[in-house]
């Protein structure tokens, strides 16, 4: 479970450092809208705003477990 932790990890890093080359970090990856600064400071591999992350938390919640 760590392991795959860290791979997660590793993938959004490397996901925000793809966006900074392309000049699109700090954008939404779902909606496009600029990312709240204080979301980026805090979590500077966010890559998507708190009105869109919320949204897929509440999406989640309504599906069944996996696995």
């Amino acid at each position: 479970a760590l392991e795959n932790r860290s791979r997660e990890q590793l993938a959004a890093v490397e996901h925000a450092l793809d966006k900074f080359a392309k000049g699109t970090y700090g954008r939404c990856d779902i909606c496009g809208q600029p990312i709240d600064p204080a979301r980026l400071e805090a979590l500077p591999q966010a890559s998507l705003c708190m009105s869109c992350k919320a949204k897929q938390a509440k999406d989640a919640k309504g599906k069944p477990p996996t696995g």
